[in-house]
């Protein structure tokens, strides 16, 4: 009887032996704003024949996530989080157990990471303010003018395009499409 649980736990020691090794992580970006994804990538040294192994990722906001890492679809492990409130947090990518799975080798991994407020949003312009947008010989899309600062300033089509491009406010991107004579601020 005791050959028997002395091997059942040599056994053991053996397959824990051959899991993969938790070597490092990563997270970008090191500073994101509120309601925004970072990207975490945890990474392993994996030799063929090693078995599968669990990971604990905990957010540093008071969420965590257990992961059961297959060595031939999940290294190096990437996973993404937002955060709802701005601030420091530490990441911690920790080896644990999860039976009948066993935890990584290797030691806990911790990464900084700086959440800020949220851009705030542009106030819609007047439309007064959002005609003024538009250069002369061009005139502002009736109801293109939107809360968030959007707008379309609209031309005969082939109107060679203003020399300056607009500076659009917040998350905002400028476009440009000559052939219908139309340029602006989007999401």
């Amino acid at each position: 009887m005791k050959k028997l649980i002395a091997t059942a736990v040599l056994a053991g020691c053996a397959a824990f032996a051959g899991a993969q090794t938790l070597t490092g992580a990563t997270v970008e970006p090191g500073t994101a704003q509120v309601g925004h994804e970072v990207k975490l990538t945890a990474s392993f040294d994996v030799d063929n024949g090693n078995t599968n192994c669990n990971v604990r990722i905990r957010w540093g906001d008071g969420s965590e996530k257990h992961f059961h890492v297959n060595q031939a679809k999940d290294v190096p492990l990437v996973l993404t989080h937002a955060y709802a409130q701005p601030g420091s947090y530490e990441i911690k990518v920790l080896p644990k157990n999860n039976l009948p799975q066993l935890k990584c080798l290797g030691k806990e991994q911790k990464i900084g990471v700086v959440i800020t407020p949220a851009a705030p949003v542009a106030a819609a312009p007047s439309k007064a303010a959002a005609a003024a947008l538009c250069p002369d010989g061009w005139k502002l899309v009736k109801g293109s003018a939107r809360k968030n600062g959007a707008y379309t300033c609209s031309a005969k089509a082939g109107t060679p395009l203003p020399k300056e491009q607009a500076q659009c406010p917040g998350e905002l991107t400028f476009f440009a499409n000559a052939k219908k004579g139309q340029f602006g601020c989007r999401p």
